[in-house]
């Protein structure tokens, strides 16, 4: 069984998973994830990833993130529409990854407003991206969130690993244990297309804190 991914594994696993999960944003809650795309790096082999780009909805004037139960209409977009966002939306840039040092695939994103200003830690905590309570109210830190009580960071700043462009991104250190358990558990350690899996499970781990399918219907 798989518990990290090689580069060139983690290459196969993403093409793998955008082949069997075409088309534009996936609306169905239960289903995987889509709208996902394979990009190379211009000029240098070897560093490519997985991206999408997503209008999310506003959070409520109460400020809270969508916890599954409320339902707003959300878009995925290509990149030449982003020049004129409706004004109660904001722009969720999504990357999926390689991480030379955990050997495994890393969840970057941006998050801007309509007027192309990205969001502060506070306002992202609070956006349609993440679960209603999922993370920690930021303690005063804006480059970082930690868990209470440790100095782990779990959502840090950091440039996109391909294109040098300032992110968020969720620390990997625990990714290798949480898929490899889930997979244990399913019976799914020797599924002949056992990378394609190994990303589906990936998408489901995170799935926890991040909604993929926020303001789905």
């Amino acid at each position: 069984m798989l518990t990290t991914l090689t580069r060139a594994q983690f290459e196969e696993a993403c093409r793998r998973y955008v082949d069997a999960h075409p088309g534009g944003y996936c609306s169905e809650v239960k289903a995987h994830p889509s709208g996902w795309s394979w990009y190379e790096h211009p000029y240098v082999p070897g560093l490519g990833y997985l991206s999408r780009t997503l209008l999310l909805p506003r959070p409520s004037s109460g400020g809270e993130g969508n916890d599954g139960d409320e339902v707003e209409e959300s878009y995925a977009i290509d990149d030449e529409a982003t020049a004129s966002l409706p004004p109660e939306h904001f722009t969720c840039q999504q990357y999926v990854v390689y991480s030379p040092t955990f050997q495994v695939p890393t969840f970057y994103f941006t998050l801007h407003d309509p007027s192309g200003s990205p969001l502060p830690l506070d306002a992202i905590v609070e956006s349609a991206l993440f679960r209603r309570h999922s993370l920690p109210s930021p303690n005063g830190n804006a480059f970082a969130l930690t868990l209470p009580d440790t100095s782990l960071a779990l959502l840090s700043q950091g440039d996109h690993p391909t294109l040098g462009t300032p992110s968020w991104y969720f620390h990997p250190c625990r990714t290798s244990e949480a898929v490899s358990e889930i997979l244990t558990e399913s019976n799914d350690a020797e599924n002949s297309n056992e990378l394609l899996r190994w990303m589906e499970v990936w998408f489901m781990v995170l799935s926890n804190v991040v909604d993929f399918f926020a303001g789905s219907q």
